[in-house]
């Protein structure tokens, strides 16, 4: 199997996978802010650090290969 190959394997799985992960990560924030009290009561608060974890995920996936 060739390295271009195996690349393309690799972009459809992400293509496949990375919308139905955003789409339960946004059912476990939904169901958090909904069922959990303290979550109400602080909704942005909370809804701020939901929305700061993918940016800074992605940001460290970005940046990691420049990284020395």
């Amino acid at each position: 199997m060739t390295p271009i190959e195996s690349d393309e394997q690799l972009m459809i799985i992400l293509i496949c996978a990375v919308p139905f992960a955003a789409l339960l990560y946004c059912g476990l924030v939904m169901g958090t802010l909904l069922t959990v009290p303290f979550a109400k009561d602080h909704s942005l608060i909370f809804g701020g650090i939901f929305a700061l974890i993918p940016l800074v995920t992605g940001a460290a996936i970005w940046i990691g290969p420049f990284r020395k």
